[in-house]
């Protein structure tokens, strides 16, 4: 996967974990303790924003990066009002990735934000 790759070629930072199927995420969150998720709205299993809103109460601590090819503002509310600290929709280079886990892994109350 080229998030995956982009990711474990920076220095300071490594995955940690990439799932396939919503349907893990909650388990594999508290197993790992990642210090931001990924999470792709388009991904097959659990309704995606449902296991969100799940990730979000049993772990308010472990911020969210929704990163998906949709770009409508519905989909956008739709993933801050289930808990996520930030939207990217894909394509270009994998910097504004590597900047979104940055800024949401620093800081102890990120701020919202969407990129493109």
């Amino acid at each position: 996967m080229a998030t995956q790759a982009t990711i474990d070629a920076t220095a300071d930072m490594n995955c940690v974990g990439c799932l396939y199927s919503a349907d893990e995420l909650l388990d594999t969150v508290a197993e790992l303790r990642p210090d931001a998720v990924l999470l792709d709205l388009t991904m097959p299993g659990k309704e995606p924003l449902a296991a969100l809103r799940e990730l979000t109460d049993a772990h308010p601590e472990v911020p969210v990066i929704v990163f998906s090819g949709l770009s409508e503002r519905a989909a956008v509310e739709s993933a801050f009002a289930a808990g996520a600290r930030r939207y990217l929709t894909k394509g270009g280079d994998g910097r504004p990735v590597l900047e979104a886990i940055r800024a949401v892994a620093s800081a102890s109350h990120p701020a919202l934000g969407i990129a493109s």
